[in-house]
C-alpha cells in the first residue's frame, strides 16, 4: 500500500463486513497479479486520489506494465518499460537527460503534470524502476482523479509494498554495458502487526553502447506497514536516488529549408565530453487509514520530496544542406521542495435498490522551485559537417545566463465522487473536482532588465460522468465525460519568450469503451474525442494560440492466448488537428511530434522441448510524425524489432532466472521528435541479467 494506494471506496464494500482492517499478510497470488505466469494481467488498478479499484471496472482506457513485465523485458527506464504499450510515443527517443512522452497527442511529462506515484502527482525528473510494482498508464482527461493536469494522461508508478512472506532476492545484470547489482529483502516484523520492504541498488559507469556515455546511479528504499489497531493501519515509504550520466547524446536542429537528414549511426556520441545530467530525488511519505465503522474509513496522507536537477547539454544547429553546423549549449540547474497532503472519507452504503461507494476528499501540494539559473547560447562559428563522419565538438566555453524563472504553486482540489450500482448490469459514475491553482512566478532577464513577476489563482469545477453496462461478467461497456483544468505552459529556456508562464485553460474529453476479461486473456477498445487550446513552439517564439482536437481509436490486448503463448500489445489510430489557430500555415495541421498510428506486440512462447526455456520478442511501429507546426518535414515511419531468451529453474532449491536480450535486433538508425527537436533513436542493445532466491 502506497500513499494513495489504501482501498477506495469502492474498493472496500468486501472489507466492511468484517468491522476492521484486514491483516497484513499475503496469502496465495492473485489470479492476475501482473506475473509472467498470469500473462502480465493485473486486476487492481489506482484511480487517482480516490484508492484502488477493479480494472475490469475502471470507466476509463488504463494500461499497465508489472514489474515482472519490466524485469523480463530488461527495461533501465521508463522510455523502454512503455515501449509496448500502444497509445505511447516516447518523444525523446534514446535522450535519457529529461523523457517526454506524447498520450492520445498530447505531451506528457513532470512539467505537465502527468506524472504520479502512487496515485499521487509526482514532479520526479529521474524515476528509478526498481522500486515500482508496476506502471499504469491513464490515457486522456484525468484530471478528476488527479487534480490540475494536461489531458494527455497519467503515468502512475506504483510503489513496491511489504510482505509477510519472507523475501530474498537478488538481481546482477549487464544493462547497455552497465553492471547493476540489486538486492531485495523483506518479511514480517514483531508477531505479524507489520510487514517491511527494503530495495537497494547501485548500477556502475559502464559505458554504454552509445560511444564514451556513461550512467551511474544508486537507489535505496524501504517500507514499512503496520497494524496499529484491528481498524487502524499506517503505512511509511522512504527512498533515495540519484544518477550521474555523462557525455549526454546531443538535441538536433533542422529548418524547413534544410530538410530531414538522415539519422546517423546511433552509436556514435555526437555530443561533448562536458555535457551532463545529474538528479538526485529524495522522498519521505506517510499514510494512515482507520475505519470508523462498518460503512466509514477515513484515510490521511502526507509526502515531502526534495528534487535537485544540474543538467548541461548541446545541440547541434544545422545551418545550410550540407549539414555544416553551430554549436548550441544549454545548462540548467535547480532545486524543487514538493509537501503533499491529503484527507479522504471513503464510505459504502445501501439506497433502496442501489449501493454506493462514496469518496469526499481534499489534497494540497506545494511546489516551491528556486531560480533555475538556466544558460543557453549558439555560438556563431560554423563548424564542417560530421554527421555521416567522425563526430567533433568545441572547445568548452561557459553559455550566456538565460532568463531564470522563480516559481512557487499551490494545486488544491476538493473531489467528491459516488459510484451508484443500479443492480447487477448498470452502473453510473457521478462526481468533480474543485481544482484550484494558485502560481506565483518571477522571470529575470540573463541580458538584464526588469525582473517580470507573474501571478494568478484561478480554479474550477471540472465534473465528471460515466455510465457503465455489464451484459456479462466478462464484459464491461462504459461512456465518460470529463473536464479537466490544465496549468499553462511555460516557455522553455531556450525559446525567445523563454520562461513566460501561460494561464491555465480546460479540457474537455468524451471517451467510448469496452473492456472483455476472458479466463486467460484481457482486451480492451475505446473511442475517444478531446479538446484543449494549443500550444507549440514556432520560429522559436512558445505560443498557446487556437485550439486542437484529437479524435481517435485505442485497442489492447494482454494475456495467455494458449497455454504456452503470451501476447502483450495493441493498435492507436490517431486523428489530431489544430483549429481556429491565428498564426499562418498551422490551422487545418498535425500537432508537432504527434504520430498518427502506433501499434506494438510484445510475445512470450515456452519451449515444449525444454521446460523453463521461454522465447522473448516484440515488435513497435510508429506512423510519420510531423516535425514542425505547420507540417513541412515529417519524421519517417519506423518499425524496431526486439528478441530474447529467459531461463527458470530450481538451483539449490531456490528460483533462478536468466534473461537475455536484445533491443534495435536489426540496427535500425531512425529520428524521433517533439517541439521542432530531433533525438536519436536507440541503438542495439544487449542485456544480461541473473535473479536468485536465498
Amino acid at each position: 500500500m502506497g500513499l494513495c494506494s489504501l482501498p477506495g471506496a469502492w474498493a472496500q464494500a468486501g472489507e466492511v463486513a468484517g468491522g476492521e482492517l484486514p491483516e497484513i499478510q499475503v496469502t496465495a497470488a492473485p489470479l492476475w497479479d501482473g506475473s509472467s505466469a498470469a500473462g502480465y494481467r493485473q486486476g487492481k488498478s489506482q484511480w487517482g486520489l480516490l484508492g484502488e479499484g477493479e480494472k475490469q471496472d475502471t470507466p476509463f482506457s488504463l494500461y499497465g506494465v508489472s514489474a515482472d513485465l519490466i524485469a523480463n523485458t530488461q527495461a533501465a527506464n521508463t522510455t523502454e518499460a512503455l515501449k509496448y504499450v500502444p497509445t505511447v510515443y516516447a518523444n525523446t527517443g534514446n535522450s535519457q537527460i529529461t523523457p517526454y512522452f506524447t498520450l492520445r497527442g498530447f505531451s506528457a511529462s513532470t512539467w505537465t503534470y502527468n506524472m504520479a506515484v502512487d496515485g499521487m502527482r509526482s514532479f520526479d525528473i529521474y524515476q528509478p524502476l526498481e522500486d515500482k510494482e508496476r506502471i499504469e498508464i491513464l490515457p486522456g482527461n484525468t484530471a478528476f482523479l488527479y487534480g490540475v493536469t494536461s489531458p494527455a494522461g497519467m503515468i502512475n508508478y506504483v510503489l513496491k509494498r511489504p510482505t509477510a512472506s519472507p523475501l530474498a532476492q537478488v538481481t546482477v545484470g549487464s544493462y547497455d554495458q552497465q553492471l547493476v547489482s540489486q538486492l531485495e529483502l523483506g518479511g514480517a516484523l514483531g508477531s505479524g502487526e507489520g510487514a517491511y520492504r527494503l530495495n537497494v541498488l547501485y548500477g556502475d559507469k559502464g559505458e554504454a553502447n552509445i560511444a564514451h556515455q556513461t550512467q551511474e546511479r544508486s537507489l535505496v528504499s524501504g517500507a514499512l506497514d503496520w497494524r496499529l489497531s484491528p481498524d487502524t493501519r499506517l503505512s511509511l515509504d522512504l527512498s533515495w536516488s540519484q544518477r550521474d550520466l555523462e557525455y549526454a547524446q546531443p538535441l538536433f536542429m533542422t529548418t524547413a529549408a534544410i530538410g530531414l537528414p538522415q539519422a546517423p549511426d546511433r552509436h556514435k556520441n555526437w555530443g561533448a565530453p562536458y555535457t551532463y545530467a545529474k538528479d538526485s530525488t529524495g522522498r519521505l511519505g506517510a499514510q494512515i487509514s482507520s475505519r470508523l465503522n462498518d460503512n466509514l474509513t477515513l484515510r490521511a496522507l502526507w509526502r515531502h520530496t526534495d528534487i535537485t536537477r544540474d543538467f548541461q547539454n548541446n545541440r547541434i544547429v544545422f545551418t545550410n544542406p550540407a549539414l555544416k553546423y553551430k554549436w548550441r549549449l544549454d545548462a540548467q540547474h535547480y532545486d524543487v521542495t514538493v509537501d503533499q497532503y491529503g484527507a479522504f472519507l471513503d464510505g459504502h452504503f445501501h439506497l433502496g435498490a442501489t449501493t454506493h461507494d462514496m469518496t469526499l476528499g481534499v489534497t494540497q501540494d506545494d511546489f516551491d522551485q528556486g531560480k533555475n539559473n538556466a544558460r543557453s547560447q549558439t555560438f556563431s562559428t560554423v563548424y564542417p559537417a560530421t554527421l555521416y563522419g567522425s563526430p567533433t565538438y568545441p572547445s568548452y566555453v561557459q553559455p550566456a545566463q538565460g532568463n531564470a524563472t522563480a516559481e512557487q504553486t499551490i494545486y488544491q482540489t476538493l473531489v467528491l465522487a459516488d459510484r451508484i450500482g443500479l443492480g447487477e448490469r448498470w452502473s453510473l459514475l457521478l462526481g468533480g473536482n474543485q481544482a484550484r491553482v494558485n502560481d506565483r512566478s518571477q522571470v529575470t532577464p540573463g541580458a538584464g532588465g526588469a525582473v517580470t513577476a507573474t501571478q494568478y489563482d484561478q480554479s474550477r469545477f471540472v465534473p465528471a460522468l460515466a455510465l457503465s453496462y455489464k451484459p456479462f461478467a466478462q464484459l464491461t461497456t462504459y461512456a465518460t465525460y470529463t473536464e479537466g483544468l490544465q496549468q499553462g505552459g511555460t516557455a522553455p529556456a531556450t525559446a525567445v519568450n523563454g520562461g513566460q508562464v501561460f494561464a491555465p485553460f480546460v479540457a474537455k474529453q468524451q471517451e467510448v469503451g469496452a473492456k472483455a476479461n476472458w479466463t486467460a486473456v484481457e482486451a480492451s477498445l475505446a473511442w475517444f474525442h478531446i479538446e484543449q487550446p494549443n500550444q507549440y513552439v514556432v520560429n522559436n517564439v512558445y505560443s498557446q494560440n487556437g485550439q486542437e482536437i484529437h479524435k481517435g481509436w485505442e485497442f489492447a490486448l494482454t494475456g495467455r492466448v494458449t497455454e504456452r503463448l503470451t501476447l502483450v500489445g495493441g493498435y492507436t489510430a490517431l486523428d489530431a488537428t489544430v483549429r481556429k489557430s491565428s498564426t499562418a500555415g498551422v490551422s487545418g495541421k498535425t500537432p508537432q511530434g504527434v504520430p498518427e498510428r502506433m501499434g506494438n506486440l510484445y510475445a512470450e512462447y515456452d519451449l515444449p522441448a525444454v521446460p523453463g526455456l521461454t522465447l522473448t520478442g516484440g515488435v513497435s511501429y510508429t506512423g510519420r510524425t510531423w516535425w514542425d507546426a505547420t507540417n513541412t518535414l515529417a519524421v519517417p515511419a519506423v518499425t524496431v524489432v526486439d528478441g530474447g531468451l529467459r531461463y527458470q529453474r530450481r538451483l539449490y532449491g531456490k528460483d533462478a532466472v536468466f534473461r537475455v536480450g536484445v533491443s534495435n535486433l536489426t540496427g535500425k538508425d531512425y529520428w524521433t521528435t517533439r517541439s521542432g527537436i530531433l533525438y536519436l533513436g536507440a541503438p542495439r542493445t544487449l542485456s544480461l541479467s541473473a535473479s536468485l532466491a536465498f
